[in-house]
């Protein structure tokens, strides 16, 4: 098992940054290139969401943090913040497509509300699926 952690402050740029350092994580397992573009999406999407909606209201951007974790032909990614949590946004800046697409593209995930407050969204991916 193969285990990398990052943490990136809570600005437009995060996204990005996230997606490529996770491309470049699991190309050690050679994924497939449909397995590989659902895992940037969906890290992008988790991203974004924390971005545009966890910090809100707050004078300086929080943080992200992000662990991945490679076990055989397995990927599962930790988007993870300590922000305001799940709550509805009727002022939302957003079309609400990010969770949408990451129940659609990863093999299984799962948002939870840890103890110590924010929100964390947990995505597994097969390495090897085909599109």
């Amino acid at each position: 098992m193969t285990t990398a952690r990052w943490s990136f402050e809570a600005n437009r740029s995060a996204p990005g940054q996230g997606r490529q350092v996770i491309r470049e994580f699991a190309l050690q397992a050679q994924p497939t290139a449909h397995a590989l573009d659902s895992i940037a999406v969906c890290v992008s999407e988790a991203m974004t969401n924390v971005v545009v909606h966890a910090y809100r209201d707050m004078a300086f951007p929080g943080q992200i943090d992000m662990e991945a974790e490679l076990e055989g032909d397995s990927l599962t990614v930790r988007i993870s913040d300590q922000g305001h949590g799940l709550e509805p946004r009727i002022d939302s800046p957003g079309l609400g497509l990010g969770l949408p697409l990451i129940f659609q593209f990863s093999t299984a995930s799962e948002i939870a509300s840890p103890e110590q407050g924010g929100t964390e969204v947990i995505m597994r991916f097969d390495l090897r699926e085909e599109g």
